[in-house]
């Protein structure tokens, strides 16, 4: 055999063994267990709420006939997540009294004795239906996890409102871990 064909040869035994070896064999055995029990557990459905508990900081401006409010709070979770988080939200809203809001939300959490820290970006939009009140709707993704939650990723759904008074939220929320 050539060199070529020798370094072709061992190239593909390697990306045989490493595709088709066990995961014990190649990483040794504590590799092989899932980081965290939603891991191993596989679809979890989760429900629960995210209540804001304190504004932290607030600004607002006016962009042409929108206000835009960029508010960072703390809270609680409850549910299949428990704990405590941090957001950042930036809402706009329009002159017809709707709005949409972008957000990031650390939580430092619980999960079926679990804990980590989650990184979740979400989005909803709403609507002013009160003198004191607005309502929305949206969507949160765990993009990252770390601790005994790393690796923990879902699509949760929220719904949920806004006390103007005060500029508190609460929203439910339900969907799929992984």
């Amino acid at each position: 055999m050539d060199v070529r064909t020798t370094f072709s040869v061992f190239m593909a035994a390697l990306a045989i063994g490493a595709c088709d070896a066990p995961a014990a064999t190649i990483a040794g055995p504590e590799l092989a267990t899932p980081r965290n029990a939603a891991a191993a557990a596989g679809k979890i459905a989760a429900s629960g709420t995210f209540a804001q508990t304190a504004i932290t900081g607030l600004e607002v401006r006016a962009a042409g006939s929108n206000t835009i409010i960029e508010q960072t709070s703390v809270g609680t979770v409850d549910g299949t997540l428990s704990g405590t988080y941090q957001d950042e939200v930036r809402v706009i809203i329009h002159s017809n009294g709707t709005f949409n809001a972008h957000f990031t939300i650390t939580c430092q959490c619980q999960m079926n004795g679990d804990a980590g820290v989650l990184e979740l970006v979400a989005g909803d939009r709403g609507r002013i239906t009160g003198p004191n009140t607005a309502t929305f709707a949206g969507r949160a993704t765990i993009i990252d996890g770390s601790g005994e939650l790393a690796g923990l990723r879902g699509v949760l759904r929220i719904a949920g409102s806004v006390d103007l008074a005060s500029g508190l939220s609460i929203y439910s929320y339900s969907g799929d871990l992984h």
